[in-house]
């Protein structure tokens, strides 16, 4: 399994701070670095700019909104991306909240998959600089990217429904997953994709000896996401009340046996979202040294 580090630029307006945060990211021995797109920071902007002060790590996005960019505009700045990394990209999509398009965008936020399945089928041509022609019902094109010397990214698909983890499948590299756990993956996402496909898994991971206000604060940090019906769906089917029982916490050798179980479920890449509690000082830079000495090997 991979090991990768989450990063949240918001609210830094410090360009020259965030870029560095990289290149100590490709320092520690991360194999990835994840961001999700928000309203803030253009995620494949930054990607770009840090292209060219780095030199190995990955950089994955977590997740673009398919909906919220035209296929070629994203065609257009993942290929501008991947030349300015060097082929290092990987492009997470996914169908956006309907909360968010609806309330946010005024975007319609109905049909997700069959919204979600015309998008990919546009889009992964134009990435491969083909010249595409297509009449669908949401999207109709005669046009082509053709970016010259840029190799198309991995894409993968936010995904958490059997429906959405198939077409994912069907038509990417992989699912990128948040707030499933071990048993989750194993069960109902790592039979539904071929053997080959990407499995990123984004959960807390604290190395702690004070677990129990660290699960507290865990729930109360992830308790606006989970307000979403995406991610109560998940919860649910786990019968997990809270973030913090699909969370991996504790002791070095409870976070070790939490990965390895996270491992054998059959997930790739694991995109951990660290914090910081107030009653364990320090406890988000011990986990990122952590996983820093595990990403090396």
């Amino acid at each position: 399994m991979r090991i990768g580090i989450q990063f949240d630029p918001r609210g830094n307006p410090d360009l020259e701070a965030i870029l560095s945060e990289f290149s100590k990211a490709e320092e520690e021995g991360f194999e990835t670095i994840w961001i999700g797109q928000v309203f803030d920071h253009d995620i494949l902007t930054l990607y770009a700019m840090a292209g060219l002060r780095t030199e190995r790590i990955e950089l994955g996005t977590s997740v673009v909104p398919l909906p919220t960019r035209h296929p070629t505009a994203l065609a257009q700045q993942a290929l501008t991306t991947q030349l300015a990394t060097g082929g290092r990209l990987c492009l997470g999509v996914g169908c956006g909240h309907a909360v968010i398009l609806d309330r946010k965008l005024g975007l319609d936020p109905d049909r997700p998959l069959a919204r979600t399945r015309e998008a990919l089928e546009v889009l992964q041509p134009l990435l491969r600089g083909d010249y595409v022609k297509y009449a669908g019902t949401y999207q109709q094109m005669r046009v082509g990217t053709p970016i010259a010397g840029a190799e198309a990214p991995p894409v993968i698909l936010a995904a958490l429904g059997p429906r959405m983890i198939e077409l994912a499948g069907e038509l990417t590299d992989g699912v990128t997953l948040v707030f499933a756990g071990a048993g989750y993956v194993a069960e109902r996402v790592r039979p539904l994709l071929p053997e080959t496909a990407r499995i990123v898994a984004s959960l807390p991971v604290v190395v702690t000896d004070r677990s129990e206000p660290v699960k507290s604060a865990v729930d109360f940090y992830t308790q606006p996401s989970t307000a979403l019906p995406n991610y109560q769906r998940v919860m649910e089917a786990q019968k997990a009340e809270k973030v913090s029982g699909l969370s991996v916490i504790g002791s070095v050798s409870e976070v070790e046996d939490g990965l390895g179980l996270l491992a054998e479920s059959g997930v790739t890449d694991l995109n951990p979202i660290l914090l910081e509690v107030e009653d364990d000082p320090g406890c988000s830079r011990r986990t990122r040294e952590f996983l820093a000495a595990r990403a090396r090997g």
